[in-house]
């Protein structure tokens, strides 16, 4: 009887020939004398085993998705023939990582999202100041502006420019980006459509989101005593004590009449 170890081996082998993409042309001419017609290239059978699991949550089709989730599901019925306890571990393992790498990111992206903001505002503050209309004040901001809130901006003067009416575009490009970010659109919107004053909204809301990222800034240099207390424990230490408390205790060992 061949042993788990080697059919996972086959398995692995197996699944790596058949995850090759193969060659098909882009056009072929029919034998009835036909048009070209377009064939996309055939997926690997990852990418279908994933897409298929998708699909089956309603999730939309998405190839490098599918096979990341293709790749983890062959992982997880090879390691099932050596042991189930693996296949479940590593499925737990895959989770875990995936639930904390989305949590990470989301907190980098509010992170640097209240630490754009206030830049945005003051260029808008001193746009509008300067004499620039707020749509005219937007495109400024949209083009010399960096992060993600510039660059919303100018999806909504793209938007804008196809037609669709600039406060709303601007409005639905913002609001998803958190509650600063909601103020701002409403702002900004608010004074297109009624054409009031924008300049004392917008120096409120520079020192609201200025106090915000302050704030922030405290909580980091609040935190960093705590993620320097693993290297502390684990590297510092136990240097420390081998240079400093072994050698005296070797010496006072080594003093001991026999």
């Amino acid at each position: 009887m061949i042993a788990a170890p080697v059919l996972a081996a086959l398995a692995v082998a197996v699944l790596m020939v058949a995850a090759r993409p193969r060659a098909h042309p882009v056009e072929r001419l029919p034998a009835t004398g036909g048009p070209h017609r377009d064939h996309a290239p055939r997926r690997s059978p990852l990418v279908a085993l994933g897409a298929a699991v998708r699909r089956v949550a309603h999730r939309p089709f998405d190839h490098d998705a599918d096979q990341r989730l293709g790749r983890c599901l062959a992982v997880a019925v090879l390691l099932a023939v050596i042991d189930p306890i693996l296949a479940v571990v590593w499925c737990a393992g895959v989770g875990a990582h995936r639930f904390f790498r989305r949590r990470a990111t989301a907190r980098d992206d509010r992170q640097a999202l209240v630490d754009e903001l206030p830049e945005v505002v003051d260029l808008l503050t001193l746009a509008v100041s300067a004499g620039l209309t707020v749509p005219l004040a937007v495109g400024v901001v949209a083009d010399r502006g960096s992060g993600r809130v510039a660059a919303d901006l100018g999806r909504a003067l793209e938007g804008a420019a196809r037609g669709r009416s600039l406060p709303d575009a601007v409005d639905d490009a913002l609001s998803p980006l958190g509650d600063q970010a909601l103020k701002l659109a409403r702002v900004l919107a608010g004074a297109m459509r009624d054409g009031t004053s924008v300049l004392p909204s917008l120096e409120r809301l520079a020192a609201e989101v200025r106090t915000d990222r302050r704030r922030a800034a405290e909580e980091r240099a609040r935190r960093l005593p705590v993620r320097l207390l693993f290297p502390l424990v684990t590297c510092v230490l136990p240097a420390f004590a081998l240079l400093t408390v072994v050698p005296l205790l070797a010496g006072a060992i080594a003093g001991l009449p026999r």
